[in-house]
């Protein structure tokens, strides 16, 4: 994905990460902060352990995601504050076919679940552990929706009154951010396209479709704003 546009800013992500990895040779699980077909992220929460993980190291052990646990290696790509980018070393059929599966469009929509937001009255969360959420802003005023951001691993679609439909990325920064409990408050740094990714968005359309989000008139009022552009 082309990012062009060089406007940033920080955006709040709320995370639970009940995904880990066994490391082998520590004998020790850390938390995954998201996965894909690609490779992992880590999310040390003892700095110590980053001594563990140079770039460039490789690492084998078990992944357990989803209720399953598969073998796997990958080697470290970059280490950004506490956070382990990594990528898989010839990962199997098995973890590639399986992290295809969970990644589904619809089982990712299926899968989501609401989580009350005490101290975000206006803020209806929907999440999954598959590093999705789905965040929808209502105006105190009048309940209506002012915006909603999908984030989707990295890349998110957002719809605002004033700006319309934007896709984009989303990338942790440094910090480690605010944990209350299993949640996570972090930072995000926000990359938009110069124009919205129309992949994205048909990945969006699906996955809203298939979420459960009971009052249908907010539901509808979400696909329309993605059936207005794709």
């Amino acid at each position: 994905m082309l990012n062009m546009s060089h406007e940033k800013r920080k955006l709040p992500r709320f995370h639970i990460t009940p995904c880990q990895f066994h490391d082998a040779e520590k004998n020790k699980n850390f938390s995954v902060q998201d996965i894909s077909q690609g490779g992992l992220a880590l999310r040390l929460f003892d700095r110590g352990d980053l001594e563990h993980f140079p770039v460039s190291s490789e690492h084998r052990g078990m992944v357990k995601v989803e209720g399953r646990k598969i073998e796997c290696r990958f080697h470290v790509r970059f280490i950004r504050g506490t956070l382990i980018g990594a990528e898989w070393v010839q990962p199997s059929a098995e973890l590639l076919a399986h992290l295809e599966e969970i990644s589904h469009p619809e089982r990712l929509g299926v899968n989501l679940r609401k989580f009350d937001l005490p101290e975000f009255a206006s803020t209806d969360w929907f999440h999954n552990p598959v590093g999705v959420d789905l965040l929808i802003y209502s105006a105190p005023e009048n309940r209506s929706v002012s915006r909603w951001t999908l984030y989707i691993h990295h890349n998110f679609v957002q719809w605002e009154n004033d700006g319309g439909i934007q896709t984009g990325q989303a990338l942790a920064e440094d910090e480690e951010g605010y944990a209350h409990g299993i949640v996570r408050l972090e930072t995000r740094l926000i990359e938009y396209d110069a124009h919205p990714d129309q992949t994205l968005l048909n990945v969006a359309k699906e996955l809203v479709g298939h979420a459960p989000i009971h009052n249908q008139e907010v539901k509808q009022l979400v696909l329309s704003h993605i059936n207005g552009v794709a």
